[in-house]
């Protein structure tokens, strides 16, 4: 048989395009992400430095720190400077410094088999292996989505956040001339408010770098099923699929320059047609064979009779020229009667009846 072709990817330009931006922007934002998710966990563990001097500039650090990163531990009073944080406790945040160590760390190892992926995926996709390529696109396609899930689920859970931050800080007085008294250290709700607000945009990757996560997410998730489901890929005139019921399937290779063997009649009755001028008529062998079986003396004949094979040999000649010859003309024509199977003219006389009457024609 042929050998198949090795199947290759349709429109592999686009392909390969999305796929090495995909690897790219995977590679460079995972390894940013990792960053900052050790530093989230450094953070926890009361590692960083924050400030030893408590300002109005340093209050949104100090407050960010506070509000998601501060554990259990005690800070050097030289890197981080206590400060009345009763206001700021009246709000409660959905995830504490806890929780939000525990999903950093889950976002940390979803980042490292971000990368991972994302490396394979620009080594994997290639024009002549769909099936590898798909598997890449299949493997890179699941951890995004999960990037983009947790995203999409830290982003809102910060956006709520923000909110109780600003609902709690529309109570406090900030102007002498209305009536009520002025809280300085309200203004760490607003610090709250930020830090909220910074790690929802954080959380979403600034917004842009989210919808091209997610555009290429399903544009790369449609190619790979519409490669999956591709049966044509491989299709030529010599190598249908195998399910197809062309005959191309089924029929043995064309063997164009093998030498054809005809197998001749091997009887010495046989004489080769030289004739110059003959006129040969066709018998239509059908209407013969649906006749022979008509007959009602068909079973009586013999078996030879029934079967097309036997008349493949060509009769013996008669020894005795019974008949005279004619006398050949200049130009002789003669017509040949050819029954293309052999079988014998049918008898189509009436049959006589039981009681020795032939019967008139019905018909």
């Amino acid at each position: 048989m042929y050998p198949a072709p090795a199947a290759k990817i349709k429109h592999f330009g686009s392909l390969r395009t999305a796929a090495v931006w995909a690897g790219i922007l995977g590679v460079a934002q995972s390894i940013i992400w990792m960053g900052l998710t050790i530093t989230a966990i450094c953070a926890f563990n009361c590692v960083l430095y924050i400030t030893n001097d408590l300002s109005y500039g340093s209050m949104v650090k100090t407050v960010f720190f506070d509000v998601y990163f501060k554990g259990g531990c005690r800070m050097n009073p030289s890197d981080y400077q206590n400060y009345d944080q009763t206001i700021l406790n009246t709000v409660n945040t959905v995830f504490d410094p806890t929780q939000i160590l525990i999903w950093n760390s889950v976002y940390l190892g979803v980042s490292v088999c971000w990368l991972i992926v994302s490396v394979v995926l620009l080594l994997w996709v290639r024009k002549d292996n769909p099936k590898q390529t798909v598997t890449a696109i299949s493997i890179w396609a699941f951890f995004v989505a999960a990037i983009c899930c947790m995203d999409v689920a830290s982003g809102v859970i910060f956006g709520v956040d923000y909110g109780r931050f600003h609902e709690e800080a529309l109570r406090y007085n900030a102007n002498s001339i209305n009536a009520g008294v002025i809280y300085p250290l309200a203004a760490t709700l607003i610090a709250g408010g930020v830090a909220a607000i910074a790690m929802m945009i954080i959380s979403f990757k600034g917004f842009v770098l989210w919808f091209i996560n997610f555009g290429l997410l399903v544009y790369l998730v449609v190619r790979a099923i519409r490669i999956s489901t591709d049966k044509d890929n491989v299709d030529t005139l010599f190598n249908p699929r195998k399910d197809s019921n062309d005959i191309l399937t089924t029929r043995t290779p064309i063997r164009a320059y093998e030498e054809v063997e005809v197998q001749a009649y091997n009887n010495a009755a046989y004489v080769p047609e030289t004739r110059s001028i003959a006129e040969t008529i066709e018998v239509n062998e059908g209407a013969i064979v649906r006749a022979a079986h008509l007959s009602m003396d068909s079973n009586l004949m013999d078996r030879r009779f029934r079967d097309l094979n036997a008349f493949q040999q060509y009769p013996p000649p008669n020894p005795q020229q019974s008949r005279p010859l004619k006398p050949s003309a200049q130009n002789p024509t003669e017509t040949i009667v050819v029954a293309t199977s052999g079988f014998p003219v049918p008898d189509y006389s009436p049959q006589p009846s039981p009681n020795g009457i032939l019967r008139p024609h019905q018909y």
